[in-house]
């Protein structure tokens, strides 16, 4: 199994970062089957490092016979503190609604788990409302009881993304 390590794509003063893509395929494996997931915001994972929760997404990919994830977020602003993001001048990111656009288009599937905190500046809202315009197959693992796509950290390993 090869893995690739983790291209990003940041913002120049690295402050924002907008993609993390993460590989690991057989060598006899030529085909990309990828999936994009959008959770709140990014931790200080980087090129070098997955943290706990892109192990996470790992697994689950792996589990639906895929060899590469997409990590974007509703919020590009790096912070392990979600009160940290939000106290940022613009925890969004100018280029972040470029990035998921582009990567819900080219991916499989887009599974949503940003958790509680996505209803912060209507930003889940409008997200999925323009995710909802492009030709992606939107998906959540599971809802919390105010129907926000719960964070998967937590989740259990056994879930499959559901229609959004």
């Amino acid at each position: 199994m090869n893995e690739s390590g983790n291209p990003c794509v940041f913002s120049p003063c690295r402050k924002w970062r907008y993609l993390l893509k993460h590989t690991w395929r057989d060598l006899l494996d030529p085909e990309e089957r990828a999936i994009a997931w959008i959770a709140l915001n990014p931790s200080t994972a980087d090129e070098n490092q997955l943290d706990p929760t892109l192990r996470r997404i790992r697994g689950y990919t792996r589990d639906m016979g895929c060899n590469t994830f997409y990590m974007l977020n509703l919020f590009a602003y790096r912070a392990t503190d979600p009160k940290v993001m939000r106290a940022a001048e613009d925890p969004i990111g100018p280029e972040n609604d470029y990035w998921i656009k582009k990567i819900a288009m080219e991916s499989k599937m887009v599974v949503c788990a940003w958790g509680l905190h996505g209803k912060f500046m209507d930003r889940q809202d409008h997200v999925l409302a323009y995710l909802r315009e492009l030709p992606c197959d939107l998906r959540y693992m599971e809802l919390s009881k105010d129907g926000t796509p719960k964070h998967p950290l937590y989740l259990k390993s056994e879930l499959r993304p559901q229609k959004f």
